[in-house]
């Protein structure tokens, strides 16, 4: 059967055809819920990532080590120019992860106050491990998690930063910075909510003595410029809060979750 163009009238093109749009926004999406979406993220591009490789289905001609990919798009963004990240809300918790060298994927997201951590023994490879009743094997996964939204390439997306391991100590370092930011208001100084802040996102190479990589370098760089942007933070952190991103923490058996979580060059050997 051939297929037929949707003629509209005139009276519904342009600006007309947009108010219709907007008369009926949101409709249409039947029962689609947070689990039935992908949680789009920033993600360093290390030496050894994928995205390098031409023989991997991951990639991208546009990549080099130390830029960021976005998997909401999968585009690329120099690492040293960064972009705008508006913070809207912040977790902790533990991701439980097959070992890699058995097969990998996540297993569990828990609290950060599971009673896993008082199970778990640190290996020869500095990894959290805890051995369950039957035998299995699984690593414990320290994160912190920063919700907001990004800004880059005039234009504006919902999206998670997950950083663990050797970069837990800039997520506390953002956290500082986020709590601790002054203003001036009517009734003398005072600590702006998080979504009113803009922070400058980029990278900077890193080494210990197994090797180097690139980890995240993070700057307040100014606050929000117009009510839309503060009241989309605002929108953005209630929906958190009530738990709507608790999808977040269902299972998945994608190995290459593993690859993509970690910052440290030793992760991808």
């Amino acid at each position: 059967m051939a297929n037929k163009k949707a003629n509209g009238s005139s009276s519904t093109k342009g600006t007309d055809l947009t108010a219709l749009f907007e008369k009926h926004a949101g409709e249409g999406h039947g029962q689609v819920g947070a689990e039935d979406l992908i949680t789009p993220r920033i993600q360093i591009i290390q030496a050894l990532s994928p995205v390098l490789q031409k023989s991997k289905p991951e990639y991208h001609a546009d990549a080099s080590a130390g830029d960021f990919l976005f998997t909401g798009n999968s585009s690329i963004i120099d690492g040293e120019e960064g972009f705008l990240f508006q913070p809207c809300w912040y977790d902790r918790n533990y991701g439980e992860w097959n070992l890699r060298e058995s097969g990998g994927g996540l297993v569990a997201v828990h609290p950060a106050d599971t009673d896993l951590i008082y199970k778990a023994e640190r290996d020869a490879q500095y990894r959290d491990i805890v051995t369950h009743n039957d035998g299995r094997r699984t690593q414990l996964v320290n994160t912190g998690n920063h919700y907001g939204f990004l800004h880059a390439n005039d234009t504006t997306y919902r999206c998670v930063i997950n950083l663990s391991g050797s970069q837990l100590k800039h997520s506390r370092a953002w956290n500082n910075m986020v709590v601790t930011q002054v203003a001036k208001g009517k009734k003398g100084t005072f600590n702006p909510p998080a979504f009113a802040q803009l922070y400058r996102v980029c990278t900077k190479e890193e080494s210990n003595d197994k090797g180097s990589w690139y980890g995240f370098n993070v700057a307040m760089e100014t606050f929000v410029s117009d009510k839309e942007q503060f009241a989309s933070g605002q929108d953005f952190a209630n929906f958190c809060e009530e738990g709507g991103m608790a999808a977040l923490s269902k299972p998945s058996t994608n190995k290459k979750a593993i690859e993509n979580q970690s910052e440290n060059k030793e992760d991808w050997v």
